[in-house]
């Protein structure tokens, strides 16, 4: 009985004294003293947790078991790692490897406990034929879900375990596979990112998950003007082929599509030769393993040459919800490999933009060309620059968002922008751009996850990759004259016209092409 009395007190003391703490700090010491005293901690045992050295610690954890809310912060959090003060992180270095099969794997260390990888396949809405319209986008929804070996609920607790957090994103030259997770899971949940990635299960009820995601992406691009007119731009740019193949899938194609049209795409396009991994945080040796265990059975497959993208221009507006309308005048741009792709990426910085509302920042600063002589005009709702980049051509120019009567005006803003690039720029706008193009650079490469894309695509491109030192000083290096030359160029370079929403009121295209004209 007195056993049971000692033990029923002792499973309420931290109950009544947790609460005293809630209430009032000296009441809670008072009840640990009385505690202590009782001999419920006089001579309590060494902690697991090495931070957690004095009684008085051991006692006030015994009590508050309930992290994060209550821990102090003068005390680490219970059965966290440690922190290594005052040891000097390595500068990063990037190693790059390619497997037998193909497969690069290019890594880039990292101080950190976490880790973040990605399997880039260099395929992509332009890679789709007639027959396989709509396979990349699927493709994005189909990942993470069942595989062969596990149904969606097996994936999900999988990565879950891990505390890993997963996507899949599908553009226009390649689908991507990304995965973060601590260091010591990177094995595991690249064995996941490799599964749902080569085996992603193609049953009717897995089709049909899948058509209900694409389905609502779809309804949702038809609100999202600015996206929207951004497709419709790329589609008369390209006159429908190669990167004008529309990105996401038409409704009348999902309603239809069956997963061996998916097994028709992975066929044709899922060679080992077109795939990059790339990861930061992982030892390289380690990915390398990791890679072969898991992708070195794939095949090399066909890694002909894809077929070029031909950039032609043109005029296209489709007609949508009424009231407003989203413009988009754009210029053939530059390619990855072009020896000014950096000086276009200053070119946009000087352009900037933003909304009515914009705070700043870097790209859209109060600033910017755009700022002060497009969104200065309560008629403009929204503006911004554009400069797209992709392995063979590039797309540069100025989209906006305006009331469907505003039109004509936004219009000849936007084309007044556009123009006025042939007149050159002062200095102080070349060393604010550089600036800003160098600021969002640097600030970019501070998250691990862009890190990892910057690796893989970079790689991808060109089968090297660029530091931001480097980048940096090409950056730098940018001359008046030089943007003036590649402006000119762009100018020279036929008008693409994209308008979406209410397009009643958008001035003809030859009236446009006029605006550009000297």
């Amino acid at each position: 009985s007195s056993l049971r009395r000692t033990s029923s007190h002792e499973n309420e003391m931290p109950r009544f004294t947790s609460l005293l703490l809630r209430r009032a700090p000296h009441m809670a010491r008072a009840a640990a003293s009385v505690a202590s005293k009782r001999g419920m901690a006089s001579v309590a045992p060494a902690h697991p947790n090495p931070h957690i050295q004095s009684s008085q610690d051991q006692l006030w954890y015994r009590f508050h078991n309930t992290w994060p809310v209550q821990v102090p912060m003068s005390m680490q959090m219970p059965g966290t790692p440690g922190a290594d003060v005052g040891v000097v992180a390595t500068a990063p270095v990037m190693q790059m490897s390619t497997l037998s099969n193909g497969i690069t794997v290019v890594t880039e260390s990292k101080s950190s406990l976490g880790c973040s990888m990605a399997i880039f396949s260099a395929t992509g809405s332009r890679l789709e034929t007639h027959e396989t319209h709509g396979a990349s986008h699927f493709l994005q929804h189909l990942a993470y879900k069942a595989t062969e070996g596990k149904s969606h609920f097996g994936m999900t607790r999988a990565v879950e375990k891990l505390g890993g957090h997963v996507a899949c994103g599908a553009s226009r030259d390649c689908i991507t596979y990304a995965g973060e997770c601590m260091s010591s899971s990177a094995g595991e949940l690249f064995g996941l990112m490799a599964e749902t990635f080569l085996a992603p299960r193609l049953d009717k009820l897995d089709m049909d998950n899948a058509r209900g995601l694409v389905m609502a992406d779809i309804q949702n691009t038809i609100k999202n003007g600015s996206f929207a007119v951004q497709d419709v731009l790329h589609t008369v740019a390209y006159q429908g082929e190669t990167l004008g193949a529309p990105l996401m899938c038409s409704p009348q194609t999902a309603e239809e599509m069956t997963g061996s049209v998916i097994s028709m795409f992975k066929a044709a396009n899922y060679g080992a030769g077109r795939i990059v991994v790339s990861a930061v945080g992982v030892e390289h040796s380690a990915m390398v393993a990791y890679v072969e265990e898991h992708l070195g059975e794939l095949a090399k497959g066909s890694v002909g040459a894809i077929s070029p993208a031909t950039y032609v221009g043109g005029d296209c507006r489709v007609p949508s919800d009424p009231g407003q309308v989203h413009v988009a005048i754009g210029l053939k741009g530059v390619d990855c490999s072009d020896k000014e792709v950096v000086a276009a990426a200053v070119l946009q910085s000087l352009l900037g933009g933003g909304d009515q509302f914009s705070a700043g920042g870097p790209g859209k600063g109060l600033t910017s060309r755009i700022f002060r002589n497009v969104l200065s005009n309560p008629e403009v709702l929204t503006a911004t620059s554009f400069n797209v980049s992709y392995q063979d051509t590039g797309l540069f120019g100025i989209q906006a968002t305006s009331s469907a009567q505003d039109a004509p005006k936004t219009v000849a803003l936007l084309a007044r922008e556009l123009k006025s690039l042939r007149s050159g720029v002062t200095p102080e706008e070349l060393e604010r751009a550089k600036n800003m193009t160098a600021s969002s650079l640097f600030l970019n490469l501070e998250t691990m996850g862009i890190v990892t894309e910057d690796l893989g695509r970079q790689t991808m491109y060109y089968g090297k990759r660029k530091g931001g030192a480097a980048v940096a000083e090409e950056i730098n290096a940018v001359t008046m004259d030089q943007l003036a030359a590649l402006a000119g160029k762009m100018l020279a370079s036929p008008v693409s016209v994209a308008a979406y929403g209410d397009v009643a009121f958008v001035p003809s295209y030859p009236e446009i092409t006029s605006m550009l004209s000297k």
